[in-house]
């Protein structure tokens, strides 16, 4: 068994007191991060995102260990994410650590919210009294708009490394095979800094999206070190 299983599993029930008292519209997750390729280890309301026990890490999580965020803060918390089948949600995340402050886990609130944001549009609409648009409020300073999605919730590895490459890739502004070696190993650069080489099959993926050998991957993986 795996030395830290200890500490997880004591946040099994805390996992489900949380999703008993929020309702079933709470997703509560216990990442492993031993094995971010199945790092599920408890799900409540696993329905929502359609994941399971035996799924894998999702972008954030990957992007938590890479950067190792958890040493700075014991949590993060309210900040956005989207499903695979279009759901936003509110979430947050715990650090499991052990006795030696290591980190071991996660434990992850995913509230799903879509519903309640277009309840509370259509209430502000109400309370407007359908107020012609040069009534309407201005635009929130930048400092108090909506950031864009921190985590896609997202159980299969496969699935997880086309969404995360493809995230990078569908930035530029021409094909792959057209860059210049220096820009594919910014690319590269990037995707490290996500985690996508945390999971078994990132260096193929990222090879055949950028139309390079998977030993041109290493390659700069190594200079990147």
């Amino acid at each position: 068994m795996n030395n830290n299983r200890y500490y997880l599993e004591k946040f099994f029930p805390v996992a489900s007191f949380i999703a008993a008292i929020v309702g079933p519209k709470c997703e509560v997750v216990v990442h492993d991060i031993s094995d971010p390729e199945r790092s599920i280890i408890f799900i409540e309301n696993g329905f929502i995102s359609g994941r399971k026990v035996g799924d894998g890490s999702t972008d954030l999580v990957l992007k938590i260990l890479k950067t190792e965020a958890y040493r700075e803060e014991p949590f993060i918390a309210n900040y956005k994410a989207t499903g695979k089948f279009g759901q936003n949600f509110r979430s947050s995340t715990y650090f499991i650590k052990n006795d030696d402050q290591e980190l071991v886990g996660l434990m992850c609130l995913n509230i799903d919210v879509t519903h309640m944001e277009v309840a509370a549009e259509w209430v502000q609409h109400i309370l407007q009294g359908g107020s012609p648009s040069f009534l309407a409020s201005p635009e929130a300073p930048p400092h108090q708009q909506e950031k864009p999605s921190a985590e896609y919730l997202q159980g299969n590895p496969d699935d997880l490394l086309q969404h995360m490459i493809g995230s990078v890739i569908g930035k530029l502004a021409i094909p792959p095979d057209r860059l210049s070696s220096q820009e594919k190993i910014d690319i590269v650069r990037e995707l490290n800094d996500l985690g996508v080489f945390l999971l078994k099959g990132g260096v193929s993926e990222a090879a055949a999206a950028l139309s390079i050998s998977e030993p041109t991957v290493y390659r700069y993986l190594q200079k990147l070190k």
